[in-house]
C-alpha cells in the first residue's frame, strides 16, 4: 500500500522542468562566432597599425620602421626615395621646408650621429628641381650622366660623395650620399634608389 501511495504521490507531484532558452540554429550560431572573431581582429589590427604608422615630429631624427616609411610616402604629395629594405636601422629626419632624409645606420646606437659615414637618401621638393640639377651639371667640376625617362644624374668632382638626380617636370630632386663616391653613383645607375611604395 505504501508503495502504491508513493507511486501516486510521485505521479501527482508537479514536475520541475528546467527552463531553457530556445537554441540558435547551428548555422546562425556559426555566423555570430565568425562575426565576433572578425570584429576582434579588426580592432586588434587597427590598434597595432596606428601605433606602427605614427610618424616622429618634424626636425627630430628618429628610428622608424618600414611601415612608418611607407605611411610617410603615402601621406606625402611627392615620391619619397630610399635604397630599399636593408638589415639596418632606418633613421628618418624631416625638415620644416619639406626635405626628407632616410639614413641607413648599422645600429640604433648611431641614431642622431651627424658623422658623414652612413648611406643617406634625401628627397627635396622644389618647383625648379630639374633645372637646378641641369645647372649643377654645367658648373665647373660638374659631371652629368643621362638616365632613363629623360632623367639626369649629376655630381661635382669637388664633392663626389653626393650624387643628385631628377626627372623633367617633377617637383623634387633626390640626393644620394655614401662614404664611397663610386657606391653613391652605382646605386643610382643600377636603379637601386627608388620611391617608397
Amino acid at each position: 500500500m505504501e508503495a502504491h501511495r508513493q507511486t501516486e504521490q510521485t505521479k501527482s507531484a508537479p514536475t520541475l522542468a528546467r527552463s531553457q532558452a530556445p537554441a540558435l540554429p547551428l548555422p546562425l550560431l556559426g555566423l555570430v562566432v565568425v562575426a565576433a572573431l572578425a570584429l576582434g581582429a579588426v580592432l586588434l589590427f587597427r590598434g597595432h597599425a596606428s601605433a606602427r604608422t605614427t610618424l616622429p615630429p618634424v626636425g627630430v631624427p628618429a628610428a622608424v620602421s618600414e611601415a612608418q616609411l611607407k605611411a610617410l610616402a603615402a601621406a606625402t604629395d611627392h615620391p619619397v626615395y630610399w635604397a630599399g629594405p636593408k638589415h639596418a636601422t632606418y633613421e628618418l629626419t624631416r625638415t620644416t621646408d619639406g626635405r626628407i632624409y632616410v639614413r641607413y645606420l648599422p645600429s640604433i646606437a648611431e641614431l642622431g650621429n651627424r658623422s658623414p659615414r652612413f648611406l643617406t637618401i634625401g628627397t627635396y621638393p622644389s618647383k625648379a628641381a630639374f633645372r637646378a640639377i641641369q645647372r649643377a651639371g654645367a658648373r665647373q667640376g660638374g659631371v652629368a650622366v643621362k638616365l632613363d625617362r629623360g632623367g639626369l644624374l649629376v655630381f661635382n668632382q669637388a664633392t663626389p660623395k653626393s650624387v643628385y638626380f631628377g626627372y623633367p617636370e617633377t617637383g623634387y630632386q633626390v640626393e644620394v650620399f655614401d662614404p664611397s663616391p663610386m657606391q653613391a653613383r652605382a646605386l643610382v645607375l643600377r636603379g637601386s634608389i627608388t620611391a617608397i611604395r
